[in-house]
C-alpha cells in the first residue's frame, strides 16, 4: 500500500512539473517520438503463439523500427527446424503445431489417425511475414560483430569460427589470447566473452562475408552493427596484428608498456604522445575500415539499405579512448545513417548530464541521427517513463528499448513507457 502511494506521488509530481512547463510556454512543443525502436531477441521468436502476440504488441504501441536479433555467438540465427508430430486415435500429441496455425493441422484430425506429420517452421521467416501486415514499420538484422562467444561451454559446432581461426581471436596487453580461456570455467562478472581481434587481417574479410549472407537471405531494411569494438582499451594486441603495425613503422607498440618508449631512454614526451597516437589510430581504422567496406558494398550493389551502429558510451571521447568507437566520425562522414547511442546509467541525473553532453556536441539538426538507447533490464518501468519524458523535454526524438521481453508484455509493465512514448501534446 505504502509503495502504491508512493508511485502514484511521483506520477502526479511528474505530471504537475510538466503541466508548469505547458502553462510557462506560449510556445511550449513536446515533440513526438520520430523512431520508436524496440531490440527483439531470437529466442523470442521460436514460436508463432509469441510471435503473433509480438506483432500485436509492436502494432499497439505504434512502434516503426524493430531490431532482431539474427546473427549472435558467431552463428546466423535463420535456420528451418523440423518437428515430427505423432497422433494416436486421431489426436496429435501436440495439440499446437507451430508453423502450421490451421485447424486441420492440430488437435483432433479423423482424417489421418495413427500417423506422423512433419512441419518445416523458420522462425526469423514467419515473423518477417507477418511483419508485412503492418504499416510503416522497418525491420533491421541485428549483428554482434566482434564478439564471437559468450556462453559458458564451448562451441559444439566443430565448424564453428572459434575453432576455425583461433590465431583471429583477442589478445590483451599482456599477450593473453581468448583462445585461452577455459569456457567451461566460471567467469568473473565483468567477462563480456570471446573477441574477434579487428586487426588481425582475415577478420573483417570474415565478418564481411557474413554481412553479405546474411544480406541475401532476407529483404531487411538495414543493419544494426552491435559490438563494434574492443573489449576495452587493454584488448587490441592480436599478434598477427602487431606485426603488420610494426612492420608498416618499424615500432612494437608493447614498448610502450615495457617502458622502452620513454624519457628514460632518451624519448621526448612529444615523441612518446605521437608513437601513442599512432598506435591508438590504427585499432580505431580497423573498425573505420570494416564500416566503410559495408557501406561501400551496399552503395556499389545499389541496396535500400541503413547502417545503424551502436556506440558503447554516450560520451564520444570515451567511446574513443577505451572502446576505439569514433562514431562522431562515422557520423560526420556519412558512413552511417543512425548511431544507437547506449545511455544505461541508473541514476537519473547521470542520465540527463549524458543527454545535455550530446545536446552540447551536436546541433539540432544532428539530433535526427542519434537514437538514445534505454536499457530495459535496469530499471523500473516509471523511471524508463521518466527518462523517456526528460529525453522528449530536451528535443531528442529517437529512442530504442533493450530488449523485448515476452513475461513484461503479459502484466503490461510496459504501459507507462509507451504512454509516455506515444502521449503527444503540440501548444502554440
Amino acid at each position: 500500500m505504502i509503495l502504491k502511494r508512493f508511485l502514484r506521488a511521483l506520477i502526479f509530481i511528474a505530471l504537475f512539473i510538466l503541466n508548469n512547463l505547458i502553462l510557462c510556454s506560449s510556445n511550449f512543443i513536446l515533440n513526438d517520438i520520430n523512431h520508436n525502436c524496440i531490440w527483439i531477441k531470437h529466442e523470442s521468436i521460436t514460436d508463432t503463439i509469441n510471435t503473433n502476440k509480438i506483432i500485436d504488441f509492436l502494432s499497439k504501441n505504434k512502434i516503426n523500427k524493430v531490431f532482431l536479433e539474427i546473427y549472435s555467438n558467431g552463428e546466423i540465427l535463420n535456420k528451418e527446424t523440423q518437428r515430427i508430430f505423432n497422433s494416436q486415435n486421431g489426436y496429435f500429441d501436440d495439440m499446437y503445431i507451430s508453423g502450421n496455425d490451421t485447424v486441420s493441422n492440430r488437435g483432433f484430425n479423423p482424417i489421418q489417425p495413427d500417423t506422423t506429420y512433419t512441419t518445416i517452421f523458420n522462425p526469423t521467416n514467419y515473423f518477417l511475414d507477418k511483419l508485412i501486415t503492418l504499416d510503416n514499420i522497418k525491420v533491421y538484422a541485428w549483428m554482434n560483430i566482434y564478439k564471437l562467444w559468450d556462453k559458458n561451454f564451448y562451441p559444439k559446432n566443430k565448424n564453428h569460427f572459434y575453432y576455425q581461426c583461433p590465431e583471429c581471436l583477442e589478445y590483451d596487453i599482456n599477450g593473453k589470447s581468448d583462445s585461452s580461456i577455459k569456457l567451461d570455467k566460471i567467469q568473473s562478472l565483468e567477462w563480456e566473452g570471446i573477441f574477434l581481434s579487428p586487426i588481425h587481417p582475415e577478420v573483417n574479410k570474415y565478418l564481411k562475408n557474413i554481412v553479405v549472407e546474411v544480406i541475401s537471405q532476407n529483404n531487411y531494411d538495414g543493419l544494426v552493427l552491435d559490438y563494434l569494438r574492443y573489449q576495452n582499451f587493454f584488448y587490441g594486441y592480436n599478434k598477427e596484428g602487431l606485426e603488420i603495425f610494426e612492420k608498416n613503422f618499424q615500432i612494437n607498440p608493447l614498448d610502450l608498456n615495457r617502458g622502452i618508449i620513454s624519457k628514460y631512454f632518451g624519448y621526448k614526451q612529444t615523441e612518446i604522445d605521437s608513437i601513442q597516437n599512432l598506435w591508438d589510430d590504427f585499432r580505431t581504422s580497423k573498425i573505420t575500415d570494416f564500416i566503410d567496406n559495408i557501406s561501400n558494398m551496399i552503395i556499389e550493389d545499389s541496396l535500400d539499405y541503413e547502417i545503424l551502429v551502436v556506440a558503447n558510451d554516450s560520451n564520444h571521447k570515451e567511446s574513443v579512448n577505451r572502446w576505439y568507437q569514433n562514431w562522431d566520425f562515422w557520423l560526420r562522414n556519412n558512413l552511417v545513417n543512425y548511431v544507437i547511442v547506449k545511455n544505461h546509467d541508473l541514476d537519473f541525473n547521470d542520465f540527463n548530464y549524458n543527454i545535455k553532453n550530446l545536446s552540447k556536441l551536436y546541433s539540432s539538426n544532428h539530433y535526427d541521427k542519434l537514437i538514445i538507447d534505454l536499457n530495459l533490464r535496469q530499471d523500473n518501468n516509471l523511471t524508463i517513463a521518466n527518462k523517456i519524458l526528460a529525453l522528449r523535454l530536451q528535443k531528442f526524438n529517437n529512442l530504442s528499448l533493450y530488449y523485448y521481453e515476452s513475461y513484461k508484455n503479459n502484466i503490461d509493465w510496459y504501459q507507462p513507457i509507451f504512454k509516455t512514448i506515444n502521449f503527444s501534446i503540440n501548444y502554440e
